[in-house]
């Protein structure tokens, strides 16, 4: 989910530089874990790209992640909730980002409908992290990832729509893809996070 404001300048009749600020939340789910408790309090079972908070301590985790975490070596542990040996759950990552794009809109059709074409690059801040461990009975906050860099950047190319209501207001609709860049400082396997998004709004023109 991403909003905010933007501004352009037109260097041309077709071609403006946008700049501007917004607001984005990126979540991923980690599926098929396996996690279960231990008195013993040890590193073992424990995501090595997590600063555990101090009600996760004793969670174990016993299945491995590929989405920017990596595992403890040694992940055998005593399950000691009840009689229940382990339990599937899925780890839950959130961050935001405050973001400020500079891209390049290319206009193909300027008419009452419109079609034009935009590329350029975000630098986006990091404004939350956290992970969770969340099964169909509760939500366990295991803490923060730390292998997430304060500053990111990302690519972008889309294209919009747009149409005219009057000759200074428009409505615009602009599928945009942005591959982030380096998210994380270390990760488990190659995975780099990738959105599409549908960016709509209105565009007033002084």
């Amino acid at each position: 989910m991403s909003y905010g404001l933007s501004v352009a300048y037109g260097v041309s009749k077709k071609l403006s530089i946008r700049t501007g600020i917004s607001k984005v939340d990126f979540g991923y789910d980690t599926n098929e874990v396996e996690f279960s408790a231990s008195l013993q309090g040890t590193l073992s079972g424990r995501l090595n790209n997590v600063n555990y908070s101090e009600a996760a301590e004793n969670v174990v985790i016993e299945s491995k992640s590929e989405n920017g975490f990596a595992l403890a070596e040694n992940k055998s542990a005593s399950d000691v909730l009840a009689n229940d040996i382990s339990r599937n759950g899925i780890v839950a990552q959130e961050f935001g980002y405050i973001e400020v794009p500079v891209e390049l809109d290319y206009a193909l059709i300027d008419n009452r409908f419109g079609v034009n074409l935009v590329g350029g690059v975000s630098t986006m801040f990091l404004t939350n992290n956290s992970v969770a461990l969340n099964d169909s009975n509760e939500s366990i906050k295991l803490g923060e990832a730390n292998n997430l860099n304060n500053v990111n950047f990302s690519t972008n190319v889309g294209f919009g729509l747009n149409y005219k209501f009057t000759p200074k207001l428009r409505l615009n609709i602009e599928p945009i893809f942005k591959y982030q860049l380096n998210t994380f400082s270390d990760t488990s396997g190659s995975f780099n996070p990738f959105s599409i998004g549908v960016y709509s709004g209105l565009n007033f023109k002084f």
